[in-house]
């Protein structure tokens, strides 16, 4: 039988694992260490090391069933326990003596290291173990020659026991147990835990705790022989088993009579009298009952055993409770103990150290106004993972209190609304239900009393809205943290909160990630396929992880990365399927999904049609079909809720892995029509947006094939080159990736039209690599789609790149099939443009004669035409033959008639070519001031429309003028900064430069 208080016992009888008082115990052997101190809850903690002998009293009783406070609870318990319902497959219990059963069949393992065997891998269920740790754990002390061998025998033996199916061999040195943990008690019991902290009402939290305890049978592993389990396993379960009885107590005295918990809390308090924290609750339960005098009894009861046993004085809790029994009345309800509510820490949290570094600096103000910190994030970024392990790295300083509540803002079912939450967290503060007002202000008012006096931590997580969480704040000296997916602009505005979003990790973070999931040497062996892994998952710590567990059920890396690669499965790759947003990326973005408004959800989705992670507010507008204003609420709501990003004013972007959401969202819900509808409304703004934009840069170019398609919405209006370029400059990556998207996918017409409108951005400031590809592309497709006006124009274009890479018979080909296609269609102005072409490639091969004649007959078709700008580029043209041929003074007449009807134009980007052409031709000539003068404003007219390209071959053409005319440094300093901008630009002629740079040290 157990000691009581005040017996004599053998010293350490009292610190042995608790026995469920839902069972009859039996004697057992169990490792400790009693360290003397205070724990957080006020009684010594427990270590391992020493070995100690504790009887267990059998025939303990069921007071938790039998005294329900629900006869519902009872039965609901009872049916749920039951193993007479048979379900196919293993079920594994060790809350108790060891009892396996496979298809309702106990299955019978012998004692021993098979026993240990499975105890290890049970630990770590459905997760891999390495052969290094099982051999640890089979043999401690020290290992036979041949352990792995051993090992292999006994896998061998627990699979022709359970099924080779149940102990799988997942990689080269980690077996792992392949049974779902609902199937095993312990994982039972603790999701049965984690469910009652979600539960708002105390007779919902009380059914499932009572369900939870029923699962213990007597010690954990009772009959499992092995140090590591006595040591490492069975402390942390019983310290589990306690933390819920002692919840199940407070929720017991709270919502019913105090004197039905006193029979139960002496008994406990018998068999663990070095628990403080059951006397503190016996202790309460009198008091609450009127009985002051046994309650002060009981006092001295603890007070004697911890001073006849460890010489030390009951904690301040039980101390504080003492006074106020003295100091009270019957009618005087004391302060139940402080709750410490956090969830466990992240066991192996990684990264996050410049937001750790951030929080810290938050907690300056330790006596003042409460510290409110509102971290936000997308879906997936590892909000609530932050929030706790930063809770348990400060929780020292708010010691007297610690709650947690989940205030479900996005998630299944509905939000906790403000009062709820406020008289859930005031029955966590001991308050009865009769007590707790009805209205939300009352209640907020309430639990800021109760707090006054107190340091509290409060973790609020998951909240909707600033709304949600305002009438929870306390008014002490307290540290509030939320988390939410909406950026809570309100609690910053109105209550001062701090806030912290967090962005996707550092590709050095995700690696490191990566690497405490899976192991380091499985990162080292594939770092490739490992670096393409965090790529694939955007550096999101919930897509990792998840990576992470497929990657434990492979040998490779790589085989996961190829899974990923198909970005049509790649969110299909990243579930778990069973919608919860802990362990299925899908999941966790469709709560933030269902959480917008109308407006907000139909941007979401319309921006899952585009190619590009990047969208301004005009195309938005466009795409969605919204005015203006209404397009920008619409996007203000999704970068609230952090599904969208604004890096700058009127720039959007989302990350890969939500955008592929949205594209999965508009494929779901809309039908063919709308999305049609939807990418034919934003590829017209894009063509006309960027032909706005060209024909600021050049006024008088031809622009006939816009012809057929109309602005739905209207395109910007620039005011100057210089407004036009940096629109350019914004918009290249989705006009980029929106004209390749569409050349593939049907959209031809507008495929090569946006293409033949940003010739001039290419020509200026893209790398020539990236334009091949880019006009290759688009070309493709108006092949492959029979548009042969596209065909004929884009000809031109790759013509126009081989002509600038000095490729000149690769330019020339494409040049005179872009011509007989123009001929062939009868579209005059490209015939002209094409001839002007072919004139300057024959020039640059030096067939003066040839480069004549087309220059020639392109100025004839003009003429004919009457098209003033056709004619003055072929002026020009005309100067550049005459010029190669050797006829520098025709050359500069005739490029001065263009300079002329350049002038009157007001076309500053092409009379920049027209003074270059100018400047070599009077070098030529011999008049080196003029040259100089002329090359001079050629490179501001350049710079002007931020034609940089163009600026530096000027630039390198200058330099060799002012090498010639005897300014060596000066024509150093421009070669060089030729050269530099051209290498940047990717530009082969820079290693021309380089080359004359080196000729002249």
């Amino acid at each position: 039988m157990p000691a009581t208080a005040g017996q004599k016992r053998d010293k350490d009888t009292d610190l042995v694992p608790p026995m469920p008082i839902t069972a009859g115990p039996a004697a057992v052997t169990c490792v400790y260490r009693v360290q003397v101190g205070s724990s957080g809850a006020g009684y010594p903690a427990v270590a391992m090391g020493q070995e100690c002998n504790a009887v267990f009293a059998s025939g303990g009783f069921r007071s938790g069933l039998s005294r329900s406070v629900d006869s519902r609870f009872s039965e609901r318990i009872r049916h749920s326990g039951e193993r007479g319902v048979m379900r196919p497959g293993i079920d594994i219990h060790v809350l108790g003596p060891w009892e396996i059963r496979r298809d309702g069949e106990i299955v019978t393992i012998p004692p021993g290291q098979l026993r240990v065997l499975l105890a290890a891998l049970l630990i770590s269920v459905d997760q891999p173990v390495t052969t290094d740790t099982l051999t640890e754990r089979l043999w401690p002390e020290e290992q036979p020659g041949n352990a792995r061998g051993s090992l292999h025998t006994y896998v061998g033996r627990v699979r022709q026991l359970l099924g080779h199916d149940v102990v799988q061999r997942v990689s080269a040195g980690r077996y792992q147990l392949s049974v779902e943990p609902d199937r095993v008690d312990i994982y039972r019991f603790r999701e049965l835990l984690r469910q009652s902290r979600t539960q708002l009402s105390p007779n919902q939290e009380l059914a499932l705790l009572y369900e939870a305890l029923r699962l213990w049978r007597g010690r954990p592993f009772s009959d499992v022989a092995s140090p590591w389990v006595d040591r490492d396993v069975v402390p942390r379960l019983t310290e589990e088993w306690f933390a819920a009885t002692e919840r199940r107590i407070d929720i017991e005295m709270d919502v019913r009579q105090p004197e039905s918990i006193i029979a139960e809390l002496h008994e406990l308090t018998g068999q663990y009298p070095t628990r403080e924290s059951l006397w503190v609750r016996l202790i309460t339960a009198l008091h609450r009952a009127g009985r002051r005098e046994d309650a002060l009894v009981a006092y001295a009861q603890v007070f004697r055993v911890l001073s006849d046993e460890f010489g030390i004085d009951p904690g301040a809790e039980l101390q504080q409770l003492r006074r106020e029994v003295l100091q009270g009345h019957p009618s005087v309800v004391p302060r139940a103990p402080a709750p410490r509510q956090l969830p466990h820490d992240i066991a192996k949290f990684t990264g996050r150290q410049e937001e750790l570094t951030k929080l810290d600096s938050l907690l300056t103000n330790l006596d003042g106004a409460p510290i409110i910190i509102s971290i936000d994030g997308a879906p997936g970024m590892g909000k609530t993972s932050l929030a706790l392990h930063w809770a348990h790295r400060v929780a020292d300083k708010y010691s007297d209190v610690q709650l947690y509540l989940n205030l479900r803002g996005y998630g299944p079912g509905e939000p906790v609304p403000p009062d709820a939450a406020a008289e859930a967290l005031l029955r966590e503060l001991g308050v009865s239900g009769d007590a707790i007002p009805s209205d939300v202000d009352e209640r907020s008012a309430l639990l800021r009393s109760k707090l006054s006096d107190r340091r509290p931590l409060l973790l609020l997580d998951n909240a909707r809205d600033a709304g949600q969480v305002r009438p929870l704040l306390p008014g002490s000296s307290a540290l509030v943290i939320v988390t939410s997916r909406n950026q809570l602009r309100g609690l910053s505005v109105r209550d001062g909160a701090h806030r912290v979003t967090l962005n996707p990790m550092s590709h050095r973070q995700a690696i490191d990630l990566l690497s405490s999931a899976i192991g380091p040497h499985r990162v080292a062996e594939e770092p490739t396929a490992a670096a393409r892994l965090v790529r694939l998952c955007d550096y999101l710590p919930l897509a990792l992880a998840i990576v992470a567990e497929r990657a434990h059920r492979t040998d490779s890396l790589s085989d996961v990365v190829l899974a990923l690669e198909d970005e049509k499965a790649r969110l299909d790759n990243l579930g778990s399927g069973d919608d919860d947003p802990h362990t299925d990326l899908r999941a966790a973005l469709s709560w933030s999904y269902r959480a917008l408004r109308k407006s907000a959800a139909l941007m979401f989705r319309k921006l899952g049609l585009l190619p590009a992670n990047d969208i301004g507010l005009d195309a938005a507008a466009a795409l969605s079909g919204m005015p203006r204003g209404q397009a920008k609420d619409a996007l203000d709501q999704l970068i609230a809720t952090n599904l969208l990003e604004q890096p700058r004013p009127g720039r959007y972007q989302q990350h890969d892995l939500i955008r592929l959401y949205a594209t999965k969202m508009v494929m779901t819900h809309e039908v063919q029509a709308e999305r049609d509808e939807a990418i034919e409304r934003v590829l017209d703004w894009y063509l006309h947006a960027a032909v706005a934009a060209d024909k600021v840069l050049i006024p008088h170019r031809n622009r006939d094939f816009v012809a057929p398609f109309k602005a739905r919405t209207p395109p910007p209006v620039f005011v100057d080159a210089k407004e036009a370029a940096a629109w350019f400059e914004d918009e290249y990556e989705p006009l980029r990736s929106i004209t390749v998207w569409a050349a593939t996918n049907g959209w031809d017409g507008h495929a090569w039209r946006i293409a033949m409108a940003l010739t001039t951005l290419f020509d200026s400031a893209v790398p020539w690599r990236e334009g091949l590809k880019f006009f290759q592309s688009a070309l493709d497709g108006a092949k492959a789609a029979g548009e042969r006006t596209g065909e004929a124009y884009l000809l031109n274009s790759v013509g126009c790149i081989h002509l600038d890479k000095e490729e000149y018979h690769k330019a020339k080909s494409y040049f005179e099939r872009s011509l007989a296609r123009f001929r062939e269609l009868n579209i005059a102005r490209g015939l002209g443009m094409t001839l002007g072409n072919l004139s300057m490639t024959h020039a640059n091969l030096g067939d003066g004669e040839i480069a004549r004649d087309y220059a020639q007959a392109a100025l004839d078709l003009y003429e004919d035409l009457d098209y003033p700008r056709g004619i003055t580029q072929n002026l020009d043209n005309l100067g550049i033959a005459l010029r190669v041929a050797g006829d520098y003074a025709g050359a500069v007449e005739t490029h001065l008639q263009a300079h002329q009807r350049f002038l009157r134009s007001g076309d500053v980007m092409t009379e920049a070519f027209n003074q270059h052409n100018l400047g070599l031709a009077y070098a030529g000539f011999g008049d080196i001031p003029t040259a100089i003068r002329a090359l001079r404003t050629s490179i501001s007219f350049h710079r002007a429309t931020a034609n940089r390209r163009w600026e530096a071959v000027t630039m390198a053409d200058l330099g060799r003028v002012l090498k010639a005319a005897g300014h060596p440094r000066i024509a150093r300093s421009v070669l060089t900064s030729a050269m530099n901008v051209m290498l940047e630009l990717a530009d082969p002629r820079a290693k021309d430069v380089e080359a004359e740079l080196a000729m002249m040290v």
